[in-house]
């Protein structure tokens, strides 16, 4: 019989979650982004961008324009043009920061619109209606933001370019391609059991728990709402059922695993709006109908 000394078992011990104590154990760059920090980061961009195009835009008109502080099209070509930037600047950073190209990064998915593209324009469309005539029955603001722009056919055309095209793509990167997400990771890691099964569990998935991704879908859509409140003159009725539109968009979104799924969804929804007033203003040409 071997005379060597028998170890002492040693009892496991949680391992630090912040930390990784064991470089053997190193599993590389992030799977769960984007996560708050990256979340912060989009919308600190945003918010430098709105705040510098403003500038720009205002200073560039004040000595042209009488008024510029009250002219509407020059608030919506500032909003315009800091989407814009905050876009091109965040695909150029966010990948090296993740390792992964930008889409990928945001869950673009575009097989997933591409498959469902019949059913996601036919929601929008739905979405729309309902979404109209709810707000029919709720007291509703006399003006609004964008009544100023909806007084010559080029205002009208741009808002609804505006409207259809870059506000989809942009405020459904901002709040479901970044926020969602990281809110849901946050959710997962203050839930997650401290041990070495649950560490493992954390670090050989990244999907989000059931419970993680209802909880991103209902607090992320309260920014969302709240970021058209001055667009809708703070009628808080109307901006329940715009609330109650986004976390249809979120749903949408969790479903399909694509971001560009609830993109065409939200592009439709607007759009869906500006086909009536195509409608009933004959193509924008006689926009005074509109007060009729």
């Amino acid at each position: 019989m071997s005379n060597l000394p028998v170890p002492e078992a040693v009892e496991p011990k949680a391992l630090d979650i912040q930390h990784d104590t064991d470089p053997a154990q190193d599993h590389g760059p992030a799977r769960r982004i984007p996560h708050i920090g990256h979340a912060l980061l989009f919308f600190s961009l945003a918010f430098l961008f709105l705040l510098l195009c403003e500038l720009a835009v205002f200073t560039l008109a004040h000595s042209r324009i009488e008024s510029a502080g009250q002219h509407p099209g020059l608030g919506l070509a500032s909003q315009a043009l800091a989407y814009i930037l905050t876009l091109g600047v965040s695909a150029w950073l966010f990948p090296h920061l993740w390792d992964r190209s930008f889409l990928q990064g945001i869950h673009w998915n575009f097989l997933a619109a591409r498959r469902y593209w019949y059913w996601i324009i036919a929601g929008g469309v739905l979405l729309s209606a309902v979404a109209q005539a709810s707000m029919q029955l709720l007291p509703t603001p006399k003006t609004t933001t964008f009544d100023g722009l909806l007084t010559t056919p080029h205002a009208a055309w741009f808002l609804m370019a505006f409207a259809v095209l870059l506000a989809p793509l942009t405020e459904e990167i901002a709040f479901r391609g970044f926020l969602l997400p990281a809110l849901a990771t946050a959710y997962d890691w203050l839930a997650l059991e401290r041990s070495p099964a649950g560490i493992d569990r954390w670090q050989r998935s990244s999907m989000h728990s059931t419970a993680a991704l209802a909880f991103s879908a209902i607090f992320s859509s309260i920014p969302f709402a709240l970021l058209h409140a001055d667009q809708l003159a703070h009628a808080w009725g109307v901006l329940g059922v715009l609330y109650g539109v986004s976390v249809v968009l979120s749903f949408v979104r969790i479903r399909t695993h694509s971001l560009a799924c609830s993109v065409l969804l939200h592009a439709t929804y607007n759009f869906s709006i500006f086909a009536v007033i195509l409608l009933t203003t004959g193509g924008f040409r006689h926009l005074d109908k509109l007060t009729h």
